[in-house]
């Protein structure tokens, strides 16, 4: 709980990717894990905030660099939320955040710090 609301954190583990390396194309698990958290969120009142990070390696490839992945993740989170029944209205604002705010600032390498959160606003602008 924050002051703005209830924060979904959805962080990659050494034991399953997210996302592959420098891609914004979901593992199947984490289509499965998205249904169910669409389906949580879609039972409580309150604006939805999909947030994407990376960790603090610089990327860069034709298509990417840190904040453009963060973003695209986060669109892709997104577009899961809302394929598993979440009303698209519902979301005010889809994020990248890069390497800007690691889970852990200690190691700006570590896989945590590559992940998915969900905002639900319970409180006013």
């Amino acid at each position: 709980a924050t002051a703005e609301g209830v924060v979904i954190n959805l962080t990659d583990d050494a034991a399953y990717s997210m996302f592959p390396v420098g891609s914004a194309v979901p593992d199947a698990k984490l289509v499965v894990l998205m249904e169910k958290v669409a389906n949580t969120i879609a039972a409580r009142q309150g604006d939805v905030v999909v947030r994407g990070f990376t960790d603090g390696r610089p990327f860069h490839s034709d298509s990417y660099d840190n904040w453009r992945l963060s973003a695209e993740r986060a669109h892709m989170a997104y577009y899961m939320l809302v394929r598993g029944g979440l009303d698209e209205t519902r979301v005010v604002a889809i994020e990248g955040h890069a390497d800007r705010s690691p889970k852990n600032p200690a190691d700006p390498n570590a896989a945590e710090n590559r992940r998915i959160e969900i905002l639900l606003k319970t409180s006013g602008p």
